[in-house]
């Protein structure tokens, strides 16, 4: 993570004061990667809580400036449609232009994915909500090279940090992920609520320990 342990924490704490985490009831929740999770973060509720964004923002463009990596970037570029918003406002803190990366190419050309001027040379950090295994965001970073820009940051508000490999795939595509906090602070942000009940903590907890055994056993893809 680029925030420190202090800061993870209180954004978890954040998200989980405005709602964001979804506790599967009978149903678990289905991610577009096939992986079957009894919670959903649902960060985008930020965008909807001016106190709550501006902080989660500040966090981001200081981990950004802390990491030394301004000076070397000349483009935010978010990732359609949750990264868009965040982009935006983490562009106008940091001075930088802003882009969008579309999930589908519309029109011709190397850069028919993208929306807004990239610079030429350009260096881009990519920007979305959440991520899981990560693979969806090593697909838009593929996406945004194939424009000729060097992409090497991915920014994420939340990372699950628990599915298997998910560094090792992005330092074999020489992409770095930064986070703002991840599940072990949301979940414990969201068990001092008092709102969890014992079989939620339970079911929670057996996915911690193991979420490819978690999301087999309920339907879901394995690693």
């Amino acid at each position: 993570m680029i925030v420190s342990a202090s800061a993870s924490a209180r954004l978890a704490e954040i998200l989980a004061r405005l709602g964001a985490v979804h506790v599967a009831a009978e149903q678990p929740f289905f991610y577009t990667s096939g992986w079957a999770s009894p919670v959903y973060v649902d960060a985008r509720v930020l965008m909807s809580d001016v106190a709550a964004r501006a902080e989660a923002m500040t966090l981001a463009a200081d981990g950004i400036r802390a990491l030394g990596r301004q000076d070397e970037l000349n483009v935010v570029v978010g990732v359609e449609n949750s990264g868009i918003a965040f982009a935006a406002w983490l562009a106008e803190r940091l001075g930088l232009p802003l882009s969008y990366l579309r999930k589908r190419p519309i029109g011709w050309g190397s850069r028919a994915q993208v929306e807004g001027r990239l610079p030429q040379e350009a260096r881009a950090l990519l920007v979305d909500d959440v991520t899981t295994d990560g693979l969806s965001k090593i697909a838009a970073a593929t996406a945004l090279r194939q424009t000729g820009a060097q992409v090497e940051d991915v920014l994420v508000f939340m990372e699950f940090d628990v599915y298997p490999e998910t560094e090792e795939r992005f330092a074999a595509q020489g992409l770095r992920l930064h986070a703002l906090t991840n599940w072990a602070d949301l979940h414990a942000a969201l068990a001092a609520t008092g709102r969890l009940s014992a079989p939620q903590e339970e079911m929670l907890a057996a996915f911690a320990a193991d979420p490819v055994r978690w999301s087999i056993e309920h339907g879901g893809v394995g690693a």
